[in-house]
């Protein structure tokens, strides 16, 4: 397991972000758009997290099925921005 820390507020996209989570029946293409990840019969987005910086919003969107890692995984988003660029 891997702790999770999150940066120094100034080093945020947000520095303290409100944070919504959004649940779709078509999760893993509306993350595809938001991404670029395209859905193959082999590959598609998990979830996804997108940023409103002027509301202080972030987003994590994820299928009606998902597991607490991916959940996990775009909460670190929240924080850190795109960290695997």
């Amino acid at each position: 397991m891997v702790r999770f820390v999150p940066l120094p507020e100034s080093q945020r996209v947000i520095a303290q972000p409100k944070i919504k989570y959004l649940v779709r029946v078509d999760g893993h293409e509306y993350c595809a758009r938001i991404t670029g990840i395209r859905v193959t019969p082999t590959s598609k987005p998990m979830a996804c997290a997108f940023w409103n910086v002027r509301r202080k919003e972030c987003t994590i969107v994820t299928p009606v099925v998902t597991g607490y890692n991916y959940l996990g995984h775009e909460l670190r988003h929240c924080f850190e921005g795109a960290f695997h660029d």
